[in-house]
């Protein structure tokens, strides 16, 4: 028995899925992330900034951890409120979704340029 043309438009629709498109803000902050990536004088920014977020992760001194936490808002602020803006997108993204996956592989990628 042949296929309709209406079966097959069913069929092919089932098949492909519903399409997964990042939430707008989500996108934007991703663009953001990867134009950052682009711009060598932010990168090192970013790279120092990342840096300064490990150390203060593994510090136990408590003013240390302090004054790498204002080292770290400095970067913050050097880096602009756009990339402000898209670094608190991801505050509440479960890196599960399909939006936190693209968003966090971002800032992987952006990471990774910085050598570490």
């Amino acid at each position: 028995m042949p296929l309709t043309r209406w079966t097959c438009l069913v069929l092919c629709t089932l098949a492909a899925g519903p399409a997964v498109a990042a939430e707008p803000k989500i996108d934007a902050a991703i663009k953001t992330i990867v134009a950052l990536g682009n711009d060598p004088a932010k990168l090192k920014t970013f790279c120092a900034m990342s840096k300064a977020m490990t150390d203060e992760e593994n510090e136990k001194d408590a003013t240390k951890v302090a004054d790498i936490d204002k080292q770290v808002d400095g970067f913050m602020q050097a880096l602009g409120p756009e990339f402000q803006s898209a670094w608190n997108a991801g505050e509440e993204l479960s890196p599960e979704t399909a939006d936190g996956k693209e968003y966090y592989g971002a800032l992987d990628a952006l990471n990774a340029k910085c050598g570490s």
